[in-house]
């Protein structure tokens, strides 16, 4: 698969802040096909104290680039707001900051979900099928959101 139809991918969901899960799952596929994900899970490179030993100057230039590459990838796959905020941010740093800003909506969703789930009952002169079909929905939503049930729990709570 080509960068360009990797980043179509991004473009496509263009983080607005409100879809931040899937757009950062999209950028970390795309970054792992890029073989640049390292740039923004692992430590920040520093430039070297001696500019006299090639291999060290070499591996550090060889991560300026990865940074922006990295940098080009994140800033071309958000909206043109969230593009001024973050311009003069490392790439690494540009995560942080928005796994700040929006992270917190997905776990606030979450509860949410679980909460209309656990609350949720059936009247009893009600047809079971429409409450089958919500509370299904309801499983999927969090999946979504990362949040895992197992098969055997979930069947004995929709029950």
């Amino acid at each position: 698969m080509s960068i360009i139809s990797l980043c179509s991918i991004l473009e496509s969901s263009r983080m607005v802040g409100a879809n931040y899960d899937d757009w950062y799952r999209n950028l970390r596929i795309v970054l792992m096909h890029e073989k640049l994900l390292n740039i923004i899970d692992g430590p920040t490179m520093v430039a070297p104290l001696d500019p006299y030993n090639s291999e060290v100057t070499k591996m550090y230039e060889k991560y300026k680039e990865g940074c922006l590459n990295n940098k080009w990838i994140i800033l071309t796959s958000m909206s043109s707001k969230l593009q001024r905020q973050h311009q003069d941010m490392d790439p690494t740093v540009i995560v942080e900051h928005l796994k700040k800003m929006y992270d917190g909506q997905s776990r606030t969703t979450r509860y949410l979900l679980s909460k209309m789930f656990i609350r949720s009952s059936m009247p009893t002169k009600d047809q079971v099928g429409p409450q089958v079909l919500m509370i299904i929905e309801l499983f999927e939503q969090l999946e979504k959101l990362e949040f895992k049930l197992e098969k055997e729990i979930s069947q004995d709570l929709n029950l």
